[in-house]
């Protein structure tokens, strides 16, 4: 006797073409909702996104300056990048788990790139040489966007893959570490180019090829 197939193999599969495949198909859709999962809305969800990844970013600044490894002043220097920053994390987890908002995830493509340009071409000429290898910024940046990566991760499987969405949850999530980037390191844009750009680049693909990866929860818009 062959196992009962799961709901997920049994919509995928051609359509019936006889009561006895039907009913399959009704025994496994009741099953599903005798379940009764708990039904998670897009916006909450959406909110968790961005606590987990601008929320981050901003708790990491405050601790920074409360142990004094980062001074006031250049804190109100970088305040309208850390705000465009803050507002792009904001606008991406927003879009990427908005169920029709196809424009707001274009516009939070632009706002990353336009961000991106920013952080490069705002930096001048470092006062000192650095005192660590590039990479460690790099690997910095990775380590901190780790919890809003599973955050995101979590919150894609509510939907069916797609990779506008899948992009934008990725730049969200890659924005914490480079809101980290611009209160821990003074470098000057070449390094952030080559070094927190990539960390940003990294783990956006990251969050794309393992949300392919994931079999959804469910397959809404």
């Amino acid at each position: 006797m062959k196992p009962p197939m799961d709901l997920d193999q049994l919509l995928t599969q051609a359509p019936a073409k006889n009561n006895a495949a039907l009913e399959r198909v009704l025994a496994a859709a009741r099953g599903e909702l005798a379940l009764r999962r708990p039904v998670r809305r897009w916006r909450t969800q959406a909110v968790w996104l961005m606590a987990a990844s601008a929320g981050l970013g901003l708790l990491a600044a405050g601790v920074m300056l409360a142990v004094g490894a980062v001074a006031g002043p250049l804190l109100l220097a970088r305040a309208p990048l850390l705000a465009m920053l803050v507002g792009t994390s904001a606008v991406c987890a927003w879009g990427a788990l908005s169920p029709k908002d196809r424009w707001m995830r274009r516009l939070g493509v632009g706002l990353a790139v336009v961000s991106a340009a920013a952080l490069v071409l705002a930096r001048g000429t470092p006062h000192s040489p650095p005192s660590l290898p590039g990479w460690v910024c790099t690997v910095s940046h990775l380590a901190i966007g780790v919890v809003p990566l599973v955050v995101a991760l979590f919150a894609l499987r509510g939907t069916f893959f797609q990779p506008l969405r899948a992009v934008v949850a990725g730049l969200s999530v890659g924005s914490t570490g480079a809101l980290l980037g611009e209160l821990a390191c003074e470098q000057d844009g070449r390094h952030v180019l080559s070094h927190h750009l990539l960390a940003w680049v990294v783990i956006t693909v990251v969050l794309v090829l393992i949300s392919k990866s994931l079999k959804p929860r469910s397959y809404a818009p």
